[in-house]
């Protein structure tokens, strides 16, 4: 019979084939399905199968085409200064013929990098909103630049013993990060306990508390002195005198926004006055609580700086519940510009603090430091804004 009829492989319908076609049609479908080919063992056919799958090229296979070693293409790859142009010519154009591409785990071997870096959070809540943005200044400049970041967090008393701090597995074990960036509260302890395993690292430094003076590491921050002083400058341009400063000065960086508020008001010959609470569970309970003490003053301020926008927060809250209206009966200004600060009512003046551009800055610095080793440490202190809202009145 020269005619076949019935379901073709693969397919949902009814075929007919001639003879020669349907032998050849069979024995196509029995290969497919592993049947193998008639005359030929197993080992044969499995043999046939892997001559099949094309071999993907190896950095050996670029260096034998070009005529050169390894380390030679290892130097190309990582843009070595020490290669003629005619053998880089020469080793890209095998590159490209061969379609050679480096896996991750290749390319940390050429460059003898695991192209990874660690955030690590110290002493802070993990979904803290002004340290968040910081990583996620860090990851987008990490993205570009094709590095990975880590994050990890680690709590630590003050009084432990360097040699005595925990530190997370990823940074006890050699060679799985090239770097760190250390955020969150710090004390100097951990910058001891760091530098002990040799870890190149940039410091995020504002919240860095009690830092001995004979230190010295890489940091990046942003300048709590004169984020202040220009907000208070603005309250005095607007004509506020008795202007006080809400804050919990035992924290440095605190100290120093105190320090600013201080210098803009002795330019104006105006008395600085502290405002402070104790046993606050928190900077909110704390604003809250410095509320009390400030309708108590007579004659009463007609402004307030803040520490920071948390502070703000629980002044405008206790203020509203004694009747008091803001900016009417008094100004407010803030520090940091977290995202709830423009959602109060009204929207609160405050300094902006560029937090991922601080996150960009010390990646980048941990790069520099990572290619150069032996340079000097670097400090690096980032301008803030003044943002003006609806909190401040003009008397």
């Amino acid at each position: 019979m020269d005619q076949f009829s019935g379901s073709c492989p693969g397919r949902g319908k009814i075929c007919v084939l001639p003879r020669r076609q349907r032998c050849l049609r069979v024995l196509d479908w029995r290969v497919q399905k592993g049947a193998g080919l008639p005359g030929k063992t197993s080992r044969q056919q499995r043999l046939t199968d892997m001559e099949a799958v094309p071999r993907k090229t190896t950095i050996r296979d670029v260096a034998r085409a070009a005529s050169v070693g390894i380390g030679t293409i290892s130097r190309v790859l990582n843009s070595s200064s020490q290669v003629s142009r005619e053998t880089r010519e020469r080793v890209l154009k095998a590159i490209r013929h061969l379609g050679f591409r480096p896996n991750a785990q290749a390319r940390r071997i050429l460059k003898r990098r695991a192209e990874m870096v660690c955030f690590l959070l110290s002493n802070r809540d993990f979904l803290h909103p002004f340290h968040a943005r910081i990583l996620q200044g860090v990851e987008s400049c990490a993205s570009g630049l094709k590095q990975h970041v880590l994050f990890a967090a680690l709590h630590y008393s003050p009084r432990t013993a360097p040699d005595r701090i925990d530190l997370p597995p990823v940074l006890q074990e050699h060679g799985l990060i090239d770097g760190l960036i250390l955020a969150g509260t710090i004390y100097p302890n951990l910058l001891r306990r760091i530098a002990s395993i040799h870890m190149p690292f940039v410091a995020f430094t504002n919240n860095v508390v009690g830092m001995d003076d004979d230190q010295q590491f890489d940091q990046v921050g942003f300048d709590d002195f004169n984020g202040t002083l220009q907000a208070t400058r603005y309250l005095t341009g607007n004509g506020h005198r008795r202007i006080v400063f809400a804050g919990d000065i035992s924290y440095p960086w605190l100290q120093r926004r105190f320090e600013g508020y201080r210098q803009a008001m002795r330019e104006e010959k105006l008395r600085g006055v502290l405002i402070t609470a104790q046993n606050s569970q928190g900077f909110v309970d704390f604003g809250q609580k410095t509320a009390e003490r400030i309708l108590s003053r007579q004659p009463r301020p007609t402004a307030v700086v803040s520490g920071n926008d948390e502070i703000a927060y629980g002044l405008w809250l206790s203020l509203r519940r004694h009747g008091m209206k803001v900016p009417h009966d008094i100004s407010l200004v803030g520090f940091d510009d977290r995202e709830e600060a423009a959602l109060m009512d009204p929207p609160l003046t405050t300094v902006r603090v560029h937090k991922e551009a601080i996150g960009e800055t010390c990646m980048k610095m941990l790069l520099e430091r990572l290619h150069h080793p032996q340079m000097t440490f670097s400090q690096r202190i980032l301008p803030t804004e003044f943002v003006i809202r609806g909190t401040v009145r003009h008397l």
